[in-house]
């Protein structure tokens, strides 16, 4: 099986994002356009459906004021033939036209045109204008006229509008229908209206009933744009989604939107709703693509550094093995008489038996963290204590390599509740990488102090110091740092590894202070609980 190199992971990179992110993208796009479509579709059905409530509105204002027509026409007199210029007598209204306050006055009209008759509510002089408006318009629509009287002959009954603007007052409807007397005369029945009155006491009752609870029905006049009658209060300031003239009054716009929100904001927000939707689900196979490479990535420097791990504990091994069977072969043959040699050959075997230890204990400790299988043993410890005997048995070694080692301790340092054992594990540790990690200048001090409930312990040299962006990555397992003169130093890189999770078992900390090029500092903070606080005489600093 070939193995995953960076170059592999690249490529694999890409090869996940053309089988899942393109494709996916690919449908996105498709679905997005097709909600474009749908949202169009949509408002292509509502149109529609609109345009019917607005038929219906104009067919039942037709039929209405053709109903008072038909009214008009049981009524009509004797056809008589009196003087064009002559002022007709007024009679009142019918009964059922008098009870429409839209309808100002009803008349009977020869085929001439003359006024034979006139039906009014209100006295002559208030509609002496208005006749001669009538009178005006009608003979200016004398052809209109004419082929109403044509339709009628050929069986076909209709009435045409005639509007009036009187100067200062409402527009005025003059609807103007042809009939048949009993003798088969013909003649024209004529109903004037008030435009906005028909559509406040008349069309309103209607637009409330098609209105009902999804549609908002609203008659405006379209100069102004000023509200004659709506079924709901929430249309004012916001558009109306269509809009037609009133057959009967081109003067008046009748318009519906829906009720809440208009089509628009309903297909935007379908379509925003959708599109959140299919951008969460791109972005979840985005992360989650990330997530697998970076995962991947990790694995494959987990594994790298596992390499590395096996590379540097086998020569961790094989050196001192390599010590201990030369001295005891050269001791084994007695080529060595001289009793002082004999001494250092035997004190030489002795420390790399215990580098040798130490390592072996480190990655079986390791394994019995990775297992959860590591158990501590929790006990009052005297933390000054454990500093003199790791640097007791630890001072010659030192010296041995060259280095000026020190120790400064407080004089009354509070107990700690912690695992002699492990802490001296710790601290060898961190002496360990200091020895490792150092340059021309081998000094190693370690200090202990207290402050705020709190006692700890540090080794500070003065070596070759680690990068900012790398302070964090040290305390991770196999990680090594490759920088500079750093790769010279051996070693498993697990012993800081080890130093955190001892620190976290402890319920304690591990800082570090380093500046690269000049030393670093591992400080090992630990709680003093409030009994060993009282204990405590002060931090006063011994050396």
């Amino acid at each position: 099986m070939p193995t995953l190199t960076p170059k592999r992971l690249s490529a694999l990179l890409i090869l996940m994002m053309a089988l899942i992110l393109l494709p996916a993208f690919l449908y996105t796009g498709y679905e997005f356009s097709r909600l474009s479509d749908s949202e169009e579709d949509l408002a292509s059905v509502y149109g529609r459906q609109l345009d019917a409530v607005l038929f219906s509105v104009n067919q039942y204002a037709w039929d209405v004021t053709g109903g008072w027509l038909q009214t008009l026409n049981t009524v009509s007199p004797s056809i008589s033939t009196p003087d064009r210029d002559s002022f007709p007598a007024l009679d009142s209204l019918p009964p059922a036209l008098l009870r429409q306050p839209s309808v100002l006055l009803a008349a009977v009209l020869d085929t001439q045109q003359v006024f034979m008759q006139v039906m009014a509510r209100a006295p002559r002089d208030s509609i002496s204008d208005l006749i001669l408006q009538l009178r005006d318009s009608l003979s200016a629509h004398r052809h209109t006229l004419n082929r109403l009287l044509r339709l009628q002959e050929s069986g076909y009954r209709k009435s045409e509008p005639l509007l009036l603007r009187p100067a200062g007052s409402a527009t005025i409807l003059a609807l103007v229908s042809p009939a048949t007397d009993m003798h088969g005369r013909q003649f024209f029945s004529l109903l004037c209206m008030e435009s906005e009155s028909f559509i406040s006491s008349v069309l309103s009752v209607k637009l409330q009933e098609i209105s009902g609870n999804e549609f908002v029905l609203t008659c405006t006049d379209a100069s102004s744009g000023r509200v004659i009658t709506s079924t709901g209060s929430e249309t004012a300031g916001r558009a109306l989604y269509q809009q037609r003239k009133l057959w009967l009054f081109p003067d008046y716009l009748i318009g519906i939107r829906l009720r809440g929100k208009t089509v628009e904001e309903l297909a935007r927000e379908r379509f925003v709703a959708n599109g959140l939707l299919f951008a969460a689900v791109d972005l979840l196979l985005v992360l989650g693509v990330w997530f697998v490479y970076r995962n991947l990535k990790r694995e494959l420097q987990l594994a790298a550094m596992k390499t590395d791990f096996v590379s540097n504990v086998s020569h961790e091994l094989k050196t001192p093995l390599a010590l201990i069977r030369m001295y005891a072969e050269t001791l084994e043959m007695g080529r060595i008489t001289d009793a002082e040699t004999q001494k250092e050959y035997h004190g030489i075997i002795v420390r790399e038996t215990e580098r040798l230890t130490r390592l072996i204990n480190n990655i079986l400790t390791f394994s019995r963290i990775e297992s959860g299988k590591k158990r501590y043993h929790i006990a009052p410890t005297d933390l000054n204590g454990i500093v003199s005997d790791v640097m007791s048995l630890y001072r010659h070694h030192l010296e041995q390599r060259g280095f000026l080692a020190s120790a400064e301790t407080c004089a009354h340092l509070p107990r700690i509740d912690a695992d002699e054992e492990a802490v001296a594990e710790a601290l060898l540790n961190l002496i360990d990488n200091a020895m490792k990690y150092s340059t021309d200048e081998k000094q190693i001090t370690v200090r202990t102090g207290s402050a705020e409930k709190e006692a700890w312990v540090e080794v500070e040299d003065r070596g070759m110091g680690i990068p900012e962006p790398l302070q964090k990555k040290v305390f991770e397992k196999f990680f090594r740092v490759s920088e500079g003169l750093v790769h010279t130093a051996k070693g498993s890189g697990l012993g800081l590894t080890l130093v955190q999770h001892i620190m976290n078992a402890h319920h304690g900390r591990i800082d570090l202070f380093s500046v690269p090029g000049e030393g670093s500092r591992f400080r090992l903070t630990f709680p003093v609980s409030d009994q060993h606080h009282r204990q405590s005489d002060g931090t006063h600093t011994g050396h």
